[in-house]
């Protein structure tokens, strides 16, 4: 075995990648989080970690559910995880995204605010501020239509907001309904806008490499060099960065972070991204 891939085995982009890799010649296998962590030995010797088998790995880790089905399974699952985050941490293999001390998934949170702001994008106070990556229309601070709004009931739009899409997400099941509609599951609920006016960009990051997933002439925005820096800013190899541009196409502002982008996000990409993520683990 060369590379395993710790993920859902319905995730299309895992099964693909796997395939890619076989056909180049490689043992690339689809495991969940129990599986994996089944397959790790960590021997600690005279202050040395030992970690057996030395294995790539590629993370692709949905955020758990909020919501406990049963204490055994939880249970299970949370003894897995934390074996396979110390075996990743410490494997001498190359592994993306490498475990960090905040989490999994690098510093993104389920909390989009909390993702800009380690991202150095916004801070509430002065000493935590992070310098902002130029070009993107964004200030120091939180304006109202950059604010994120958690309760426990599914939460309107501020009227100051009115023009605004307004986005609701379960924070149990994860899924998300554009107002007045609510998003399947029985809350707490998190809240933000969105400008209906903004067209999207994705730019797919590989370490020190990015790729734009559309051909529309953006170059003025720096997407691609401001989206490696933001996902090293949040400690992640591998992700996706969706930019929110502005009609005139002069500004745009950051979207959405993805440390698991879906097959569907870099389907446009998928050609010249599948063999450099090969090159990253076996070059």
């Amino acid at each position: 075995m060369d590379l395993i891939i710790v993920g859902d085995d319905r995730d299309r982009f895992a099964n693909e990648f796997a395939e890619f890799s076989n056909q180049q010649g490689y043992n690339a296998i689809v495991l969940d989080v129990s599986a994996a962590a089944r397959l790790f030995s960590i021997r600690i010797d005279r202050g040395i970690a030992e970690i057996t088998p030395q294995i790539s790995i590629l993370f692709r880790i949905p955020a758990p559910s909020l919501q406990r089905t049963s204490f055994d399974d939880s249970f299970q699952y949370g003894e897995c995880l934390a074996t396979l985050w110390a075996a990743a941490t410490l494997n001498p293999a190359t592994v993306i995204n490498r475990p960090t001390n905040y989490s999994l998934w690098g510093r993104t949170s389920p909390s989009f605010t909390l993702t800009k702001m380690r991202a150095g994008l916004t801070s509430p106070h002065p000493a935590l501020a992070g310098t902002p990556l130029p070009n993107l229309g964004e200030g120091q601070g939180v304006r109202a239509d950059q604010a994120e709004v958690f309760s426990l009931r599914a939460p309107s739009p501020p009227a100051a907001l009115v023009s605004q899409q307004w986005y609701v997400q379960d924070a149990i099941t994860y899924q998300t309904a554009a107002w007045p509609e609510i998003p399947e599951g029985e809350g707490p609920y998190r809240a933000r806008c969105a400008d209906p006016n903004l067209a999207y960009e994705i730019v797919i990051v590989l370490g020190d490499r990015a790729w734009r997933s559309t051909a529309v002439s953006l170059e003025h925005l720096e997407l691609e060099p401001q989206s490696i820096s933001l996902l090293k800013r949040l400690d992640l190899t591998f992700g996706a960065v969706t930019w929110g541009i502005s009609p005139d196409l002069q500004t745009a502002t950051l979207a959405r972070v993805d440390p698991f982008p879906t097959m569907e996000q870099v389907q446009f990409v998928w050609p010249v991204l599948a063999p450099a993520l090969l090159e990253a683990f076996f070059s």
